[in-house]
């Protein structure tokens, strides 16, 4: 009866919904057109001296890092919790490592 029931609901969303962009047939267009892209550039400034860019360059270097030592600590901490919840000292080890590592390189 279950089975039934999932098999019934499963093909009325299947009949109910539209088809997405990506699956429908024809040239519609996914992506930016190429008049958006000429607006973007006309928009972005030009680097006038050298350095700025290096400024630049090392402000976008510092958030990589901090952006990296975030998904570290998230990722690390998940499966330090991960690994408590199954009782597995491996991944809980590695867990704490990984967590260690993203604070190191957040705090950097």
């Amino acid at each position: 009866m279950r089975a039934a029931f999932i098999a019934v609901s499963a093909l009325s969303l299947s009949l109910i919904s539209r088809p997405v962009v990506a699956q429908t047939q024809g040239t519609g267009q996914i992506g930016p057109s190429v008049e958006n892209f000429q607006a973007a550039a006309a928009l972005r400034p030009v680097a006038s001296a050298p350095e700025q860019s290096a400024n630049l360059s090392t402000v976008t270097v510092a958030r990589a890092s901090k952006r990296t030592g975030t998904a570290l600590m998230i990722a690390g901490a998940a499966a330090l919790v991960t690994g408590l919840i199954i009782d597995e000292d491996v991944v809980t080890v590695a867990g704490a490592i990984a967590a260690g590592v993203g604070l190191f390189l957040y705090l950097r």
